[in-house]
């Protein structure tokens, strides 16, 4: 796996990592300075694959609507399933005597409704002006799965590799600078960690065919229809 990613990373170019990484720093400087605690922008991210799911179905109408609720069904399941170890991982890395989604929790229940209701419009927003750029192109549905469709899965993927990340990285890295007698906010560490895992896996992104890039325009679900 590791061979495979070093491969795929080697065939983007300069002009895509870097500005990949701009937009990623960006994300990571408006993150810590906009001070919203890294559960609540977890959230953010499984509300905005949700919002994403329901502007794809219009796209799609051959597929019924049965078809589109059982696929709604299965991806909120499993981005519950994530957060919810999300939450864990939050909590643990965290430490205290709280328990360990108790602290994931708290962190939600700070968040203001203006923030809130902020948050939830830009991605309204975002999601609006995309589709409406798409259904005015002249393949709207290559368009929308080149911009918000590969997007949704770099953050389908990261919000993923972030469970494990923040146990098998963040905790370690939080109790060695312990050890030493420094300490670093366990939010602005996960969130960094966040950036250059979704960093990571944009650029993976980045690297699919046209030809691939149009099979999954056809058809973006895991099993067939159109």
């Amino acid at each position: 796996m590791g061979n495979n990613l070093i491969k795929a990373l080697r065939g983007v170019s300069p002009r895509t990592a870097m500005r990949t990484a701009i937009s990623h720093v960006f994300l990571l400087i408006g993150t810590i300075w906009g001070g919203l605690p890294y559960v609540f922008l977890q959230l953010l991210l499984v509300a905005e694959l949700v919002l994403l799911t329901l502007a794809t179905i219009p796209l799609y109408p051959g597929r019924g609507v049965l078809t589109h609720a059982l696929d709604m069904l299965k991806l909120c399941a499993g981005l519950a399933f994530v957060f919810f170890f999300i939450l864990v991982g939050y909590g643990v890395a965290r430490g205290g005597n709280q328990h360990s989604m108790v602290a994931g929790l708290i962190e939600l229940r700070d968040v203001g409704i203006r923030d809130s209701a902020w948050a939830v419009g830009y991605l309204v927003l975002s999601l609006a002006v995309s589709m409406h750029t798409a259904l005015h192109s002249a393949n709207p549905r290559k368009t929308w799965a080149k911009s918000k469709l590969a997007e949704g899965a770099t953050t389908f993927l990261a919000l993923f590799f972030m469970v494990f990340v923040t146990f098998f990285i963040g905790k370690p890295i939080l109790s060695g600078l312990e050890l030493e007698g420094l300490k670093i906010d366990v939010g602005v560490l996960l969130s960094t960690l966040m950036v250059i895992v979704r960093y990571v896996l944009s650029l993976v992104m980045s690297t699919i065919s046209d030809l691939d890039m149009d099979a999954i325009s056809r058809d973006p679900y895991l099993k067939g229809g159109s």
